[in-house]
């Protein structure tokens, strides 16, 4: 009977050797093209290059975690990124033990015709000026709330992100929430303000982190 002979092993490991660089190469094209795309359509390459990293940054955390909860773990980092650029960059001020929250929700809302929401507590300001409404603090955080809006597997669900200053410290606590209604007041009800109720019946066991700028 003829021996059978096995693979060479050199061999298998070259091929996976190459079968790596393709994929590697696949990866850099698709970014480029994506960028390229996007260049044509929206004619800017800084925004260009912003949204090609984002669908990216987005299609690799679905592939770790592609479950409605990992959906909004995505959504709230970019929350969580947004409102710290906005602290540090001192477009928003928090004083002393004030917070201030922003939100995705499935129902639109009106005053910034996007499925979005959010509050503050305390004394806050947002480009130097009182906060009065939350439609001011989407610009501040330089987000777009129609391209990281939950998806469809998300609608009738909210998911947010809370920061607040500890006293009169350079020290902040970031809260994640998240909930089951379509919109967040709805669910909240009058406990919006209420951070220690927000994260015992919101926090979906999340513990909240700190930040120093």
């Amino acid at each position: 009977m003829k021996e059978i002979q096995l693979s060479n092993p050199h061999k298998i490991h070259k091929w996976h050797q190459k079968a790596q660089g393709i994929v590697e190469y696949a990866l850099i094209l698709a970014f480029i093209v994506g960028i390229g795309a996007a260049i044509f359509a929206k004619g800017g390459l800084a925004e260009a290059v912003s949204d090609a990293y984002f669908q990216i940054s987005k299609t690799i955390a679905y592939a770790l975690d592609n479950t409605t909860a990992g959906h909004q773990r995505f959504a709230q980092n970019q929350l969580e990124q947004g409102l710290k650029n906005a602290i540090t960059s001192g477009k928003v001020v928090l004083g002393n033990n004030a917070w201030v929250e922003i939100d995705l929700q499935s129902e639109l809302n009106s005053d910034i015709h996007a499925n979005a929401d959010g509050g503050r507590d305390g004394y806050v300001t947002v480009y130097g000026k009182d906060y009065t409404k939350f439609t001011g603090l989407w610009d501040a955080t330089g987000l777009d709330p129609s391209r990281i809006a939950l998806d469809d597997a998300d609608k009738g669900s909210w998911a947010g992100v809370r920061i607040a200053r500890v006293g009169d410290s350079n020290q902040y606590t970031v809260y994640y929430f998240n909930g089951t209604a379509s919109k967040v007041q709805d669910e909240t009800k009058g406990y919006y303000t209420d951070t220690n109720y927000m994260q015992q019946h919101f926090g979906s066991g999340q513990t909240p982190t700190t930040w120093n700028p």
